[in-house]
């Protein structure tokens, strides 16, 4: 299950990059491109972040995907929502 350990890996990138981000209550958008090379179709890796993201803050993000030529996989931006202050 090749695409179950790139779901991970993204989650894992972006849990990296908010747990210190005071405030934040969820994922709400991720911006990624993948490459071809990568072997994984948007649908199949959609499907796949969503089974690896329950319950975690991603879990009800939505994934813009940008397919390209080569082997790549970069969290291009991600957007969030914030506990009120």
């Amino acid at each position: 299950m090749h695409e179950y350990h790139l779901a991970e890996s993204v989650l894992k990138s972006i849990q990296g990059k908010t747990k210190d981000m005071a405030g934040i209550k969820s994922i709400t958008l991720i911006r990624l491109t993948i490459g071809d090379l990568k072997m994984v179709s948007k649908e199949t890796f959609s499907e796949t972040f969503k089974q690896v993201a329950k319950g975690t803050i991603c879990e009800n993000s939505k994934l813009d995907i940008e397919e390209v030529m080569g082997d790549v996989l970069v969290v291009k931006d991600i957007e969030g929502e914030f506990l009120d202050k």
